[in-house]
Order: C-alpha cells, then structure tokens, then sequence
C-alpha cells in the first residue's frame, strides 16, 4: 500500500517469559515470534523499521540486513521506542505501529487497519473484546461509543478494569499529527513510561478523532507475554497450518497428534497418520503414508514413499522408497 510506512516494536525483554533469548525470537511453530508480523508487513509496503533493544545484536543477527533498525537503548516505554524510529520515516503518510510478539496478526488485518482511516482521523487503534481482560490496556470510550481513551492496567480504576475491550497494541498513525503530539509525552504514570496509548487522549482534547478497528477473533489480536500464551498461538497456527493442507489434498487422520510446523510442504493425496512431528524444512511428496509416530527434520521425502515410527533428519529419501519400522537417519556428526 502506498504511502504507508511501518515500525515493528521488538525492543522488550519479556520478562515473563523467563528467558535469556529476546522474547521476540523465541520459536513458534519453526519461526521466530516476530517473523510472523513482519511476513505480514511486507505483504503492505516496504518501508518498515524495527525497533531494536534488549538483545539487538541477536534480533538483527536472527532477522538479517533486509531490514532497517532503530536503536532504543533505554527501555522507556512504547512511545520513547516509536520516537527511536522517526528519523527513519517519511514526514508525512500513514503509520501502522505494530509489536513483534503477535504472530496472528495477519496481512488482512494489517490491509482493514490502514484502510480504516479518513482525512480526518488522526489515529486508528485496534482492539478486541475478551473475558479477561487483566494485564490489558482498557479502551475508554465516550457517552457517543467513541474511543476517548486508553488507560493501562497499572493505572486503572477498579472501574475500569471490568471493561472487557482492551487495546490489541496496533495502530496506524497520521505521521504529520504523531510528529507533533510524539514529544509531548509524559512518563506522569504508575511504570514511569511513556505510554503509546497517552496520545489517544491528547488527540481526543484537541478535537481530533481516533478509530477504532475492533478485532471479532479476540485471538488473533492478543500478544505474547508468557510461554503459556507462545503455546496457546502455536496451536493455532498449526491448526490453520493444516486445514489448508487437509484443503490442498492431504489427508491428516488426526490432527490434535500431529504437529507440523510452518513451511513444511506436502503433495496432495499424501495420508498422516497419527503422532508425527514435520519441522520446518520438511519437504514430503505426492501418495505417501507417512506415519505413525514419525519425526521429521529438514527431510525431503520423494512420491509414494511409505515410512512410519521413524526418525528422518538432514535426509533425501527417493521415490517410491518403503522404510521399515524404526528407521533413523541421521546426519554423522
């Protein structure tokens, strides 16, 4: 989409996930965590900038050069990360701020976030509805169901923690207006941050509107924050992995015991059966049985191969191949 520029924020440390790895990069389905949205956003445009913090030199080493990075030295909240980014970005156009721990943000919601705006509207937030919201930042709205505000868990009311339509931390931005109301920001707040969201408000004062593109799959936009959460994503994302394989003509017989990561390739009339386990860089062809109970790694498997309670890594394994019972190839050390 032209004239839309994107920042990625991925310069949290995650704390709760309890890790020496950047959250942003712990693995989901054979991807990085952040992979996922910035698959997304260059699906949109090409101008996209990643903000960079704890562990930049292994997010850049992980992400490679095709991307550009700011810098946020001092983890000082959402607003001093998109500031970090602006020196990057064009004057004027529009903005989506995205963060790189919500994989299930996809392209179609990228495209409904940045057509959503009009001349006049300064920002669009996303949100979703959920039955509990705790942790969440809370969407305040006027007595016209207009967004007025957002205002962060730490900071809320008791009142306004039972609101259930929180902030899925998404937004497209007028670059004009956010190059004015950016530096204006206060860390007057209980983490002592400069809040992203704060600027809802400041809009709102001075007679600006802000949208609102409320997600229906409350799902799709919630981030990770945990390894509890990371296993809640990955289970989706296996899942729509494999209906569009069971759509293309691949026959899985039980998908809650199958794990198949993303990019794994397979030909139509192939069948899957129960407890097999295909990771990323898995390449398996047309008419093969391929189970129970196999373990698939980096494997290219020809046409009508037949294998099962087997392990296969690093490994070609030709056409019309039969392998029997516990098999395990695996690269010499």
């Amino acid at each position: 989409m032209s004239n839309t520029s994107v920042v990625i924020l991925a310069a949290g440390e995650g704390k709760r996930m309890k890790s020496a790895l950047p959250k942003v990069l712990h693995p989901c389905c054979g991807r990085p965590l952040i992979d996922y949205i910035l698959q997304s956003a260059a699906a949109l445009t090409a101008d996209i900038v990643v903000v960079v913090g704890h562990g930049a030199s292994l997010v850049k080493e992980q992400l490679g050069n095709q991307w550009r990075y700011a810098l946020q030295e001092e983890q000082l909240g959402t607003g001093h990360a998109v500031l970090q980014a602006m020196p990057l970005l064009p004057q004027d156009g529009r903005l989506l701020v995205l963060c790189g721990d919500t994989p299930l943000i996809d392209h179609q919601i990228l495209k409904q976030l940045a057509a959503v705006d009009d001349d006049r509207a300064a920002a669009t937030v996303a949100t979703t509805s959920v039955t509990n919201p705790a942790g969440y930042g809370r969407i305040i709205r006027d007595s016209c169901g207009l967004i007025d505000r957002i205002v962060e868990e730490k900071d809320a009311t008791v009142a306004e923690k039972e609101i259930c339509e929180i902030n899925c931390g998404t937004y497209s931005f007028d670059l004009k207006q956010l190059r004015h109301y950016l530096p204006l920001l206060s860390n007057n707040n209980a983490q002592r941050e400069y809040y992203l969201t704060d600027l809802v408000a400041m809009m709102r004062v001075d007679g600006l509107s802000v949208n609102a593109l409320v997600i229906d799959d409350h799902r799709k936009g919630l981030g990770i924050n945990d390894r509890i959460q990371l296993a809640e994503a990955a289970a989706l994302i296996r899942s729509e992995i494999m209906f569009r394989l069971m759509q293309d003509g691949v026959t899985i017989e039980d998908p809650a015991s199958t794990w198949i990561d993303s990019g794994v390739e397979i030909g139509h009339d192939t069948v899957i059966r129960p407890n097999c386990i295909f990771e990323s860089g898995t390449v398996i062809g047309a008419s093969c049985s391929i189970g129970p109970g196999v373990h698939l790694k980096r494997a290219v498997v020809g046409n009508r191969v037949s294998v099962s309670y087997s392990v296969i890594e690093d490994c070609v394994v030709k056409d019309d191949a039969k392998l029997k019972p516990f098999t395990v190839i695996t690269p010499v050390c």
